[in-house]
């Protein structure tokens, strides 16, 4: 299989936004973004708020579809796929997404619950309960293994969705911003967590605003109004 695990080409999304008594107006959150992502490399996605970079994590994870472009990963063409397929798709290639806050959680499920339950979807195999104890350990979880999610802080809540991917992806990990609920020692588990995760082959695209993200990424892409800049 190729090395490379996501290609976007021309990857544009308009979006219409409502406007009270009149015509919706016309947002244009990528614009011709092109890019490439090797396999098992920790990839940032930069810039300010607004430009694009959540847009491009959903296109990536087949959460939703582009106004113009192409979107391979692992060879499959992502933009061409049906509701149906995407979900298949996701199971299938094991494409998690952490979204921003952690609100894929359940809230009333423990910890430990929520990284079984991804595992599960994920038709991960073994010992899951072994595995699960694993991943929680290694995200300094493990007192919180048994507390359901709801008395949690956002960002206790925030670790237990990365471990939740960690475990149940075994392809790619996109991120909206993992680290912006987290103090500095939290901040820095989460990004030795996804560099050892690429150590292992997991592709990770990380759409950040912290610099210590940014810096402990392979690769750097950076976005501006919706457009790819150097």
């Amino acid at each position: 299989m190729n090395d490379t695990v996501i290609t976007c080409t021309g990857l544009t999304r308009r979006f219409v936004m409502p406007r009270r008594g009149g015509a919706g107006s016309d947002v244009l959150a990528l614009d011709d973004v092109s890019l490439q992502v090797p396999r098992g490399q920790l990839v940032a996605l930069a810039g300010p708020s607004g430009s694009g970079k959540s847009t491009l994590l959903a296109l990536i994870g087949a959460l939703d579809w582009p106004t113009a472009g192409t979107i391979t990963v692992n060879d499959f063409d992502v933009a061409a796929m049906s509701r149906r397929a995407r979900r298949a798709f996701r199971r299938r290639w094991a494409i998690s997404m952490m979204p921003q806050p952690a609100d894929n959680l359940l809230l009333a499920s423990t910890g430990r619950e929520n990284v079984l339950l991804a595992a599960k979807q994920r038709r991960v195999r073994g010992n899951l309960q072994e595995k699960a104890d694993e991943v929680l350990a290694r995200m300094q979880l493990t007192s919180f293994a048994h507390q359901p999610c709801a008395v949690m802080s956002g960002g206790e809540q925030q670790r237990i969705a990365l471990a939740s991917c960690l475990l149940g992806a075994a392809a790619v990990i996109l991120a909206d911003e993992p680290t912006g609920a987290l103090d500095r020692t939290g901040a820095a588990t989460v990004i030795d967590a996804l560099a050892a995760a690429t150590a292992g082959g997991v592709t990770v695209v990380v759409a950040t605003h912290d610099p210590n993200v940014v810096a402990a990424a392979d690769t750097v892409i950076r976005l501006d109004h919706g457009r790819r800049v150097e």
